[in-house]
């Protein structure tokens, strides 16, 4: 099996494909706003992982297609405010647009562009890159399902007991 593939794959159960764990956009549904917002003790809650995960994907997509990436950060805390945390929806439709964006860019790409630096200043293949992005999305997605579970509004036949 070729690299695409197994990033396709990856990606996919990250996104919308059950897989050995629940894609991000079965962890969300049915998740209200309010929902979303609550937080417990230091933790982020669901909506500022969302923003997070929008904020790298849409950096590191950028990236890997050429364009320029708009804004410099000082703290990774940034990322998990964005300008959607009045709509919780089109912070719900953000992630899932760009977790499609990528699916694309990784179709379209050739072998070549995996194996080109995704970093100026260091020698890290875009298909290295490209595995850790599926690991932190999976990450964050297990979160996710922590903080419903938690909450008491996870559903487990959606997955996850």
């Amino acid at each position: 099996m070729d690299q695409k593939t197994i990033l396709l794959r990856q990606m996919a159960a990250n996104h919308n494909e059950p897989n050995w764990f629940v894609p991000v956009d079965r962890a969300l549904d049915g998740l209200t706003a309010d929902q979303a917002k609550e937080k417990s003790g230091d933790s982020n809650s669901i909506w500022e992982i969302v923003n997070h995960l929008i904020f790298w994907n849409e950096r590191y997509l950028h990236r890997f297609q050429g364009k320029p990436v708009a804004r410099k950060i000082e703290s990774n805390d940034e990322t998990f405010r964005n300008e959607n945390r009045e709509n919780w929806e089109a912070a719900k439709n953000q992630l899932f647009s760009v977790l499609t964006d990528w699916t694309t860019a990784v179709k379209e790409a050739d072998e070549e562009t995996f194996q080109r630096s995704a970093h100026e200043d260091r020698d890290d293949p875009w298909y290295s890159v490209l595995a850790n992005i599926n690991i932190h999305n999976a990450y964050h997605i297990g979160q996710i399902v922590e903080i419903r579970k938690s909450q008491g509004n996870w559903n487990s036949e959606k997955g996850v007991h």
